[in-house]
């Protein structure tokens, strides 16, 4: 073997380099000059800034128990002929197939090629380079160690990321199993709380077969004996006036309280049929004008303790059901007589305005007012404000008239003032071009 061009031997190192970590070969020859030959070759070179340290093994067995102890060697200068003339091809044999070594770069080095012909040993052989040690220059060794040096960092980095990715895969199996195993538990949960929500449900819609069945009952059960009472009264009435005139007032009351009654079977009949969607409506072009004086003159008979007022435009036309508005506008001047103390005014308005050119109803009380807290739920069923405890009433009645006025295509608005009174505004529509007004 040839000594080593002096270029490469002047070349110097930095100080940060003199610290890195050298490179690992390992020299398996039987010669002990060729491994003081490598180790002086090698001595002053330099890859990536990283010197080269020789480790020396006199034998195949010898090197098997290094790569034993460092199996993260990167590189192997390996003489063929040692202890036996194919120690060297032994030696690979073991390297790839009983230590399951496929990173370490093998570069056979021999002096006898006859002995193994290169050609046979890379085709039968997993090693990486072949050379002859009359051929291996200093500047060829050189070279064939930073060859291989590469190709066993390529390797090693790939393996390296190869692991990393399996640990990766093997934490997102996990994570998908976990997550998995959760969005089961979450399915199973939603179909438990699907059960009972369907549960309650069929019990909720028996509930409600089972109210509309009892307010059926009770509004045929109900109807004769108050017909009977209101007829008895004014039967009563017609007698008193000539005999007992101060029992009049007592007999307004019965028949007031027949009619309230009357008018909450009503009204719950009717609350109950819009939210089943049972209600049929019958629309035709009307004008409010006579259901309000109609209204008006049983309230003023129901309640003559209270100033009724109507004021607006006359000879207006709505589209809809006479039957049901007239039940909404009942209900709303019902709520202003209620709530409003005896001699107070209830004013109910109409006028005509908006783009869609609807009709406006207006109905104004000076009663005692809704909280501010309470207006937005006013509309909802069952749903009393915090002053009205004292007064008597379901907490259907707006529900229902909200229902009624939507399903006409309308709306319906409240403005209140606490202990100065209520006004309750309706806009319904007007009749298609083609439908003319029933007087």
């Amino acid at each position: 073997m040839e000594d080593r061009p002096r270029r490469l031997r002047l070349k110097s190192r930095a100080p940060a380099a003199a610290e890195a970590e050298p490179w690992t070969v390992l020299v398996v020859d039987d010669d002990t000059q060729v491994h003081e030959m490598t180790r002086i070759i090698l001595r002053d070179m330099e890859f990536e800034g990283r010197g080269f340290r020789c480790i020396a093994a006199a034998s195949a067995a010898e090197a098997a128990a290094h790569l034993d102890r460092s199996p993260d060697i990167p590189v192997v200068l390996l003489d063929v002929v040692m202890e036996t003339p194919d120690a060297g091809l032994r030696l690979v044999r073991r390297i790839r197939e009983e230590m399951k070594n496929g990173q370490i770069r093998i570069i056979l080095r021999t002096g006898q090629p006859g002995d193994a012909p290169e050609r046979d040993v890379v085709v039968g052989y997993d090693i990486n380079d072949y050379k002859s040690k009359t051929e291996l220059t200093a500047q060829k060794l050189y070279t064939a160690l930073v060859g291989a040096l590469r190709a066993w960092r390529d390797i090693a980095t790939i393996a390296r990321l190869n692991t990393e990715l399996s640990s990766l895969n093997a934490s997102l199996e996990q994570r998908v199993t976990e997550r998995t195993r959760q969005l089961e538990d979450m399915v199973e949960a939603l179909g438990r709380s699907k059960q009972r929500a369907e549960t309650a449900l069929a019990r909720e819609s028996e509930a409600k077969r089972q109210l509309r069945q009892f307010l059926s009952m009770v509004s045929h059960e109900f109807r004769t004996p108050l017909a009977i009472i209101d007829s008895a009264a004014q039967m009563l009435e017609m007698r008193a006036a000539k005999a007992d005139p101060g029992s009049l007032s007592r007999l307004a009351t019965i028949r007031g309280g027949v009619q309230r009654l009357l008018g909450l079977i009503d009204t719950c009949l009717a609350d109950e049929q819009l939210d089943s969607g049972m209600m049929v409506i019958h629309e035709q072009s009307f004008d409010p004008m006579t259901m309000i004086e109609v209204t008006l003159a049983q309230h003023r008979i129901a309640a003559p303790g209270h100033r009724f007022q109507m004021e607006g435009e006359s000879n207006l036309a709505v589209w809809g059901d006479p039957g049901l508005i007239a039940l909404a506008l009942n209900n709303l001047i019902g709520n202003a007589v209620k709530y409003s103390p005896e001699g107070s005014e209830v004013t109910v308005s109409t006028r005509r305005g908006g783009p869609d050119n609807s009709v406006i109803l207006t109905i104004t009380d000076q009663g005692i007012g809704i909280p501010e807290d309470d207006l937005s739920g006013i509309f909802e069923r069952f749903h009393r404000a915090a002053n009205a405890r004292g007064v008597s009433g379901s907490g259907i009645g707006l529900h229902m008239v909200r229902q009624i006025v939507e399903m006409h295509g309308g709306s319906v608005s409240v403005d209140s003032n606490q202990g100065h009174g209520s006004r309750f505004t309706v806009r319904l529509p007007p009749p298609p071009d083609d439908h003319q007004i029933i007087f």
